[in-house]
């Protein structure tokens, strides 16, 4: 009964028809008791399921169809003035123009609705198309209200709804709901019952998911579809006719899941875009448009930390729209607890569902950043005035991006940027912070020989003043094309150096003096301007260029160059690491080719031949001196000379000298302080090890933890130059090496927490109580087995785990002796990181005399291959006798072990 009555008021709300949902209404329609409606109407008021309109006769509406219809949340249960409500949320915009994107990525969609609902008489049938949860649904509800306010349909006409996918397993149901049927005409059929068609009839009739439609009612639905007339089931005499706008939707592609008959008769088929190709501007309208329904339902006030955004944004969510939804009322739920006094709500990275956070890559949540919370209201108001800006930067970067003319496509970026912000000439005073910014521009610009042309000079100003301004809108909108950004940034660093190091000094000069950063994209877009301003100057008479092999080495060198000469004298070529000498000189004759008008080159180089690098060079009347040498001392010489004019000769004279090297060796009076991690199980568990001493040490401990090979350790011993280099505190691992005096951990004691008192000692005259006390307790917590096991494979920690101790039980049995819980819990780790090795194929070849062993311990070997047999079957490996040496060596020094013996 309940669920009979809330069809009934979803339906009704859906249709507008909100004078058939007073409790009267209801019982007469449902052949109800009044008593029984009231109280089911009073259940789902209490869930929040329905909202009644405080008026006589008093409504109830169904909630969620309400706020997805106007786009709103409704506070409370109930809206006092049900009319004055509805002509609030009209105000905000009527049918299609609700639609985020209509004026966007849906704006063809939309007018293409338009046209099919209008066309006359009574519209053509239409098919929506697109993945789950993209708003097939809401854009069919939204096309009836079209009709509606447009006066294609009579205001009382309905909008049926019908998911056809409910109906997958009982056709024959479906079949009778959408055309009728008359009494008798199956069991159960005891009176006459209109259909949906009939029902919609001078309205709108959606039927979602239409795929599940079978042959046979797709078959009896086009032929209404050509006369408009159909039979009821059971009644194939009469016929019934209804004037209906079809609208359809699928999640399969039509051409193979509807009948050809069925496909002709429908002319306008239209596919929704899934949210990803919505675009960044539309995602964040939809994301905030969400939360600020979420801010009404909670009555909050929402804040969200820009990575939060960023996750959102770039996040692809395979439900679309829906599934969108769902992960911010999950965030909100997960933080709904930690709402302040003020009614204020933040949402961070920790609030998100796994599902999403799972998508960023670690190294991007352990990236540290400044935390920087955005109030919804906040960002919607910014998001208006973004929307030209965001166009415009976001085409910039894709053009750079995809261009393969870098050169020429980034001198018509030059010319459209300029154009961009010719809109916003400005007239008004400056700020002193906007003054100040100018200054530190012209500055840095006359350094580099770089005047702004008299005739755009305010047009200059106002585009740098422009971009320091940003609204945060933009930048977390392309926050998440950040990678993007990076590459044609480097690509600028290549093709446009001079540019590029001018922009990336005045970013240095800014963080500095105005205590605030420029972005990547207020970067790139200043060095577009700055290269356009470079246009019209004359090339410089001298230049030197610095060519190194690495990422960034050559560019590294001429910034430092240039900001202590505090003029622009180098330009930068980065060179792979490894490269052919032709492609040096390829290089190279790129950069001539722009420095047009140059006269003397001086070229520093860290390695190449200076003959091949000069015989490939396409020089015209260009001096060239090239120094097959480079540091930082020998650039700043030369850079300064070339500053001073110092003739050409007398440069390369100055700078020979320079080239003689002094030296002096200091020995280091302290030694650094060292743990030192060994396994006998190899060098990757020791490293993994080293990670779990290392995240327990206080965070400003100088203690370092390093790895060293156990073999190279057991046969070197004290005389091992890692004890002459460093102070080694001790040393912990799976086996004690011999003739080593230095306290040595064993894994399992740190496990257990025994015996670990000369670890304790050695470490206290290096840490002060408080961080003693630190250090201990995060031993305990991070040397549980468990932890350990999680750290030490990449197996299935629990599976390996109980492989392993049954395989000790077995062994343990087949020796006859008891093991001590030390000797197994170092077995434990020690097999399971030896099983981890073997079965990557990096098993451990050596052991001691490894002969002898085989000879006198034939037993023993037989015995642990037994017990391991079904270890070694289940992962398809074999413990070669080596690998055995070594669980010997756990073994033997065990107390019960010895008796035994």
């Amino acid at each position: 009964m309940q669920e009979m009555i809330e069809k009934a008021i979803q339906e009704h709300t859906q249709n507008g028809q909100f004078s058939r949902l007073s409790v009267a209404e209801l019982s007469s329609q449902l052949s109800l008791p009044k008593s029984r409606v009231t109280q089911v109407l009073q259940q789902l008021l209490k869930a929040g399921t329905i909202v009644r309109a405080g008026q006589k006769p008093v409504l109830f509406l169904d909630r969620s169809v309400l706020e997805e219809t106007y786009g709103t949340a409704i506070e409370g249960d109930t809206i006092r003035n049900l009319d004055q409500w509805l002509a609030a949320q009209t105000d905000q915009g009527q049918d299609f123009d609700r639609l985020i994107g209509h004026d966007g990525s849906l704006s063809s969609l939309v007018e293409q609705c338009k046209a099919t609902v209008a066309y006359p008489p009574n519209g053509l049938p239409l098919i929506l198309t697109g993945e789950t949860g993209t708003g097939k649904s809401m854009i069919a509800g939204l096309a009836y209200e079209y009709a509606r306010n447009h006066d294609l349909v009579k205001p009382e006409s309905r909008f049926v709804a019908v998911n056809c996918s409910e109906y997958a397993n009982n056709p024959e149901l479906l079949t009778a709901n959408l055309f009728g049927y008359v009494k008798g005409a199956f069991t159960g059929a005891d009176q006459d019952t209109p259909g949906l068609l009939e029902l919609a009839d001078g309205g709108v009739l959606f039927l979602d998911e239409v795929h599940n439609l079978k042959g046979e009612c797709q078959e009896k639905l086009f032929h209404f579809m050509d006369q408009s007339i159909y039979h009821r089931m059971g009644d194939n005499k009469t016929w019934y006719t209804s004037s209906v706008r079809l609208i359809f939707a699928t999640t399969e592609d039509p051409e193979k899941v509807l009948l050809k008959t069925l496909q002709r008769r429908i002319p306008m088929k239209l596919t929704v875009p899934n949210l990803a190709a919505r675009g960044n501007y539309e995602k964040l309208q939809i994301i905030l448009s969400m939360f600020a329904r979420e801010e009404e339902r909670l009555k909050v006030h929402i804040q969200l930390s820009s990575s939060v955004i960023q996750l959102l944004l770039s996040y692809p969510f395979p439900e679309n729209i829906g599934g969108l939804k769902s992960a911010i009322q999950s965030s909100c739920v997960n933080a709904l607890f930690q709402t302040d006094e003020e009614k204020v709500m933040r949402i961070g990275l920790k609030d998100i569902p796994d599902s999403v956070i799972q998508y960023s890559a670690l190294e991007t949540l352990m990236k540290p950043r400044e935390l920087t919370w955005h109030g919804i209201e906040e960002l919607r108001h910014d998001l208006v005035n973004v929307r030209t800006p965001f166009s415009f930067f976001e085409s910039v970067l894709e053009t750079l991006e995809t261009t393969q003319d870098f050169e020429s496509d980034f001198r018509a970026i030059q010319k459209a940027v300029l154009h961009h912000f010719k809109r916003s000439l400005r007239k008004a005073d400056l700020t002193t912070f906007e003054t100040v910014f100018l200054t530190i521009v012209r500055d840095r610009c006359r350094q580099y020989h770089l005047d702004l042309p008299e005739k755009d000079r305010q047009l200059y100003k106002t585009a740098f003043v422009e971009l320091l301004s940003l609204p945060q809108g933009i930048d977390l909108l392309l926050q998440s094309r950040a990678k993007q950004v990076e590459e044609v940034m480097n690509r600028l660093r290549t093709e446009a150096f001079k540019y590029f190091s001018l922009v990336t000094e005045i970013r240095q000069e800014v963080r500095e003096r105005l205590e605030t950063d420029l972005n990547p994209l207020q970067c790139l877009i200043m060095t577009a301007l700055a290269a356009r301003a470079g246009q019209s100057q004359p090339a410089p008479r001298r230049m030197g260029v610095i060519l190194a092999h690495g990422e960034s080495s050559a560019s590294s060198m001429t910034m430092c160059v240039n900001q202590w000469l505090e003029t622009h004298v180098f330009d930068a070529i980065d060179m792979p690491l490894f490269v052919s000498q032709e492609e040096i000189s390829r290089q190279l004759n790129d950069w001539l080719r722009k420095m047009e008008g140059i006269e003397e080159l001086f070229l520093l180089v860290d390695l190449g031949s200076l003959e091949q690098i000069y015989r490939n060079l396409n020089i015209r009347n260009v001096n060239i001196g090239i120094i097959n040498s480079l540091s930082l001392k020998l650039a700043l010489s030369v850079g300064q000379d070339i500053r001073n004019q110092t003739p050409m000769e007398k440069v390369f004279e100055r700078a020979k000298a320079l080239s003689s090297i002094e030296y002096h060796i200091e020995r280091n009076r302290e030694k650094p302080r060292m743990i030192i991690c060994s396994c006998a199980s190899g060098l990757g568990v020791a490293e993994k090890l080293r990670g779990v001493i290392v995240d327990s040490l206080p965070e400003d401990s100088d203690i370092r933890v390093m790895t060293y090979d156990y073999n190279t350790l057991q046969q070197e011993g004290m005389t091992s130059p890692v004890f002459e280099e460093n102070q080694v505190i001790s040393i912990v691992g799976t086996l004690k090496p011999e003739e080593i005096t230095v306290p040595f951990v064993a894994l399992e004691d740190l496990i257990l927490q025994e015996n670990t008192n000369r670890f304790d000692d050695s470490l206290r005259p290096y840490m002060e109580a408080e961080e003693m006390r630190v250090f201990k307790k995060n031993i305990v917590k991070n040397f549980s087995l468990s932890n350990i096991m999680n750290s030490l494979t990449i197996l299935n920690p629990a599976k390996l785990l109980e492989h392993v101790a049954d395989a000790i039980d077995r062994l343990q049995n087949r020796l006859g002796v008891s093991l001590g819980n030390n000797t197994c819990f170092g077995l434990y780790v020690h097999v399971s990181c030896l099983i981890e090795r073997l079965v990557m194929n990096r098993g451990i070849e050596v052991y001691g005399n490894a002969d002898a062993f085989r000879l006198e311990q034939q037993d023993f070997i037989q015995a642990v291959d037994d017990s391991f047999a079904d270890v070694q079957k289940f992962y398809g490996i074999r413990i070669p006798v080596e690998e055995t040496g070594y669980m010997y060596d756990y073994i033997k020094n065990d107390p019960n072990y010895k008796k035994r013996v």
